[in-house]
């Protein structure tokens, strides 16, 4: 599948350009240095980018090793909090859900922070209940402080710190910090972190400063970057979606949780919450939302509803049977809705793949069934059987059939190709700010003006020369039907695919052209 606009061009590309710069301590983008982000995750694409060549596979492999990591210590971490169960239950639950499995395959930096995170929590609780080697597991934690500081910045300290903190207050045990190696710990973060931080200021100097933690920190906390996700509950939805199918269990999981009798398990209940609420808080609260930003949740929900499984395995079978069987079949209800949804959605966005999603959705649907019902008639063998039938082969329709075909029209990939194809190396290529990051990566051009603004694009299509702009439809409409802003010259549309047009001001003669606009005939 190709990478997809905007976010996952948004790495691979800074990573292509550092690799062409052989620049190691700033990040760039279209040739000049972006201070978006801390270096680890570039830094881990780029490595792969050496050993495999610039690819697709090859910019989303951190990530995948990554989310192997990801499952690992979520295992752990339920077995040190409650038993092997627990944590054998957690790591599937977080393996099959949905947002996982689109994360563990995308090239996005979430996957990072989110295992950074999980992996100061294990050594912390690796020190906690230890009778002996504590301090090399606190520094172990501090080790993945500071990488989860070098994936995002102030937020990898933040997040960590302040669970443990309200945790170890929520449960009246600050005499632990007594135990903990605090300065060493500091000193190790500081060692690991820092000097990036302390390079980039000697390097750029306040613009460093500014942009980093001036702009991309706090002002795009306190002030929506996207006004379409600046609502408090934006991420509800997000949450519960993205943890599917497991989030269907969650009030059961509640109640489990509300009724446990065991003093350590109340506990891990509480870390569970805590690592949930301080993580889900802090991102609501923030005006800039985007759906990945969330994903170091899910590690949390999956470690608190499988506690549930662990008690309907055991001798809380009878008591939740009902609960379950209840939560099954409302699962199977959204589910139906969820194909009968996605299904419309393709036939109107992705008309090449509606046939499929309703072949392998009824499938799917159909082995999910047997799942429920075999379930609930306690038939734990046909059960499992059905339930891992049903997701080997809906990761086996996605990756080869389904998401590649999404990907052509929510990536650069085609059109930037065929751009290749029509442009010479001395002609202009601009691209909406969606599409801009795509056009880069896959032609592989850093000179990629934005044209998102009338003015920008105008003034580019009315050079002499040939030049090329990728944009959506009904902006190429709007250049000549907005009566405010005039544009008289022809344009030619030579490629569309989906929402994305190919156009120039001067066609190549014998290339087909698909549309003519002007001032007399905007449509």
């Amino acid at each position: 599948m190709p990478l997809t606009d905007p976010d996952e061009v948004f790495y691979a590309e800074t990573a292509r350009e550092m690799l062409d710069r052989d620049e190691f301590l700033t990040p760039y983008i279209f040739g000049e240095p972006q201070f978006e982000k801390p270096p680890l995750y570039y830094w881990l694409i780029l490595i792969s980018f050496k050993a495999l060549g610039v690819n697709e596979f090859s910019a989303r492999l951190p990530s995948a090793l990554l989310g192997i990591l990801g499952i690992i210590g979520i295992y752990l971490l339920g077995k040190l909090f409650v038993n092997k169960k627990v944590g054998f239950f957690s790591a599937l639950m977080l393996l099959t859900s949905a947002f996982f499995l689109v994360l563990a395959r995308a090239c996005v930096i979430d996957m990072l922070l989110g295992v950074s995170i999980l992996y100061v929590f294990l050594f912390f609780f690796y020190g906690k209940f230890s009778s002996s080697g504590k301090t090399k597991y606190y520094l172990l934690s501090a080790v993945f402080l500071a990488l989860a500081t070098l994936a995002k910045g102030p937020i990898g300290i933040f997040l960590p710190v302040a669970t443990i903190g309200i945790y170890l207050i929520a449960t009246r045990d600050l005499r632990s910090l007594k135990e903990i190696p605090i300065f060493r710990g500091i000193a190790i973060l500081f060692l690991i972190s820092a000097p990036w931080y302390f390079l980039m200021y000697k390097a750029h100097g306040k613009e460093f400063i500014d942009m980093f933690f001036g702009f991309h920190n706090i002002t795009r906390f306190i002030h929506p970057e996207h006004a379409w996700g600046d609502t408090f509950y934006y991420y509800a939805p997000v949450f519960l979606a993205g943890f599917l199918p497991w989030s269907i269990f969650l009030p059961v999981a509640a109640w489990v949780a509300f009724t446990e009798k065991d003093e350590k398990i109340k506990k891990a209940n509480v870390f569970f919450i805590t690592w949930f609420l301080v993580t889900f808080l802090f991102f609501s609260l923030s005006r800039t939302k985007l759906p990945t930003y969330i994903f170091p949740i899910f590690p949390a929900v999956a470690l608190f509803t499988g506690r549930l499984w662990d008690s309907y395995s055991g001798e809380g079978r009878q008591k939740l049977h009902k609960s379950i069987r209840i939560s099954l079949y409302i699962f199977l209800a959204a589910l139906i809705g969820g194909i009968v949804a996605f299904y419309v959605v393709s036939r109107v966005r992705y008309p090449a793949i509606a046939g499929s999603v309703l072949f392998y959705g009824g499938i799917f649907l159909v082995l999910i069934t047997i799942f429920v019902v075999a379930l609930s008639k306690k038939h734990y063998a046909v059960s499992l059987a059905a339930f891992m039938a049903a997701f080997t082969m809906l990761a086996i329709s996605l990756s080869y059939k389904i998401l590649p075909e999404i990907g052509r029209y929510e990536s650069s990939k085609v059109v930037s190709l065929k751009l290749m194809e029509l442009a010479t190396p001395e002609e202009i290529i601009g691209a909406e700010t969606q599409y801009r990051r795509g056009v880069a990566f896959y032609t592989g051009r850093e000179d990629v003006p934005d044209v998102h603004k009338h003015h920008i694009i105008t003034t580019l299509l009315s050079k002499p020369e040939r030049v090329w702009c990728v944009i959506k439809e009904k902006n190429h409409i709007q250049l000549y039907s907005d009566p405010k802003r005039h544009y008289y010259k022809p344009t030619y549309v030579i490629y569309q695919l989906g929402k994305k047009v190919i156009l120039t001001n001067n066609p190549p003669a014998g290339v087909p052209i698909l549309k003519v606009r002007t001032k007399d005939e905007p449509y």
